[in-house]
């Protein structure tokens, strides 16, 4: 079962633009995702560039082995050495346990994509995973959401210490405070016969004195170890080094990638569409992290350090990217391009914030004289266990009413299933008891007034009768309520958790703990690898 996916919510318009494929969207892309011809084409130009692929293997070998890869990994690693060789790319912030659903289903989808690239294209195509380890937003990377045993949302969340310094995750050392997670995680999730054995895992990635982004990397090769994906840390000093001219052509021209997005951007605003990133002029898209991770400003040649009385003319900072190119990092817009700039990408795995973004990026890349990639869209999908699956059939609802559940959802199915109808006809029947008595005891007083006081009595006891039935409707209404309510509660926390998609907010990690490892391979399957509709994955 599918949902079209312009159907998801809060995608914005010019998301939805994109996945229907209206025209006027595409000057802002380079390819069709669904046209086979547009990645034959992106293939040659990515061929035709030079690349340091031996490097670039020689790093990937060696962090991907230190990460406990399988050998389809190295397989693909040695792979990208060959200059046929092209890369289906797509990548997420090093979020604690993998973090939300998501980022499996990025993992997944270029997989797939790879394996399909492989059959209708020939052998030449790997998914590689660009762990975004020089992010330093800890806030979305530190907890993750999930559903206790009482289908409850909870959140674990790992106490990252000194919260005031802008550290990226690469150099954010776990402490044993990550026993916490642990604790938390026992104590929320139901057992099985998988729970030991996924648990020793996971704390094995998430063990005191590895960093977030390398226990992000062993935990995601842990789980793809079999489909061969490749991870990519790109903090690596010698991949800096490969892509510093990214980082001189920023500095020395100051800023060309603002530039070019925001003349995008003004076309994006000419065809109504708003802007995913934010753009101002006098900042640079790249960050110096000494060891902070800090904004770079710039007014002519002169450069200052946001935050700091740290300043640089342009000569001094361009020697300094020269010595020391490990201490800089791309922000959102200028990501792609160093990402590009190491990679074969002929596409990259984009979610429907990204793909916004993306629209922002054309005219970077061909100033940076780098082809833009294909966006393909991520594949998007709700689990839908058995449980959950009985509830929506019990109350007649799909998948899609509750993404556009109303604020008296509850209301509405209650009184669906508790009919207004039955306290509309105890009225009625109460008001014609009433008069249809009063009736019966003036005829019966006018046949014979002797007999008053024995119809009062027995007119007390119907009433008394019918209060109690009544009573009783109303606490069997109450209790339906409460069942009503408490179910329809568990359905919005399992399907549309405090109102986003459940992709966007649980993690895989409780579904591993009941299904088993092989769940993973059921997200695979139930992935379609050609269609782009939202995919209702049924357990």
């Amino acid at each position: 079962m599918a949902i079209p996916i312009q159907d998801l919510p809060r995608l914005s318009r010019l998301t939805k633009d994109y996945l229907t494929g209206t025209p006027r969207i595409e000057e802002y892309f380079s390819g069709d995702f669904r046209d086979p011809a547009a990645f034959k084409l992106q293939a040659q130009r990515v061929k035709s560039r030079s690349l340091p692929r031996q490097t670039l293997v020689s790093v990937l070998r060696q962090q991907n082995q230190a990460y406990g890869c399988g050998p389809r990994t190295l397989e693909h690693i040695e792979y990208l050495g060959r200059e046929e060789t092209c890369a289906v790319v797509t990548g997420q912030q090093a979020g604690l346990f993998a973090g939300p659903l998501y980022t499996i289903y990025k993992a997944l989808t270029a997989i797939r994509l790879a394996e399909h690239l492989n059959r209708t294209h020939g052998e030449g195509f790997v998914p590689v995973f660009w762990s975004a380890s020089d992010d330093h937003d800890r806030a979305e990377i530190d907890h993750i959401q999930l559903l206790d045993r009482s289908n409850e949302i909870q959140i674990v969340r790992y106490p990252t210490p000194q919260p005031k310094r802008n550290l990226p995750a690469s150099d954010i050392t776990l402490t044993r405070e990550i026993e916490a997670c642990f604790e938390r995680l026992e104590e929320y999730t139901h057992e099985s016969e998988f729970k030991p054995d996924i648990l020793a895992h996971l704390r094995e990635a998430y063990k005191p004195g590895r960093s977030f982004a390398e226990s992000f990397a062993v935990w995601m090769t842990h789980l793809f170890k079999s489909y061969g994906l490749i991870i990519i840390d790109p903090s690596h000093p010698e991949l800096k080094a490969l892509g510093k001219a990214v980082f001189f052509h920023e500095v020395a021209d100051r800023s060309p990638s603002t530039q070019k997005a925001l003349e995008t951007s003004h076309r994006l605003s000419a065809d109504n569409y708003s802007q995913q990133v934010r753009l101002r002029e006098g900042i640079l898209n790249l960050f110096l992290a000494d060891p902070e991770r800090r904004a770079i400003l710039f007014d002519g040649d002169a450069f200052r350090i946001k935050g700091t009385k740290t300043n640089f003319t342009r000569d001094e900072l361009l020697a300094l990217i020269d010595r020391n190119p490990q201490l800089f990092s791309p922000n959102v817009l200028l990501r792609p391009i160093f990402q590009d700039a190491l990679l074969p990408t002929v596409a990259y795995i984009a979610g429907p914030g990204e793909i916004a973004y993306f629209a922002q990026t054309k005219g970077i890349y061909g100033s940076f004289g780098l082809p833009m990639p294909i966006i393909y869209p991520r594949k998007s999908a709700t689990i839908v266990e058995r449980k959950i699956d009985r509830l929506l059939k019990a109350y007649d609802l799909t998948v899609r009413d509750v993404w556009h559940v109303s604020s008296d959802l509850i209301a509405e199915i209650t009184a669906r299933h508790i009919p207004q109808s039955l306290d509309k006809l105890l009225s009625e029947t109460a008001g014609r008891f009433s008069a249809d008595l009063e009736a019966l005891k003036q005829e019966v007083t006018a046949f014979d007034p002797a007999l008053e006081r024995t119809v009062d009595i027995t007119v007390g006891k119907i009433d008394q009768h019918f209060k109690i039935l009544e009573k009783k409707i109303q606490q069997a209404a109450k209790k339906q309520n409460a069942i009503v309510t408490q179910q329809l509660h568990k359905i919005l926390n399992g399907l549309y958790p405090h109102k986003h998609l459940q992709e966007r907010r649980l993690n895989i990690v409780p579904f591993l703990l009941k299904y088993g490892p092989a769940f993973l391979d059921t997200l695979y399957r139930g992935l379609d690898s050609e269609g782009f509709d939202h995919e209702i994955i049924t357990l």
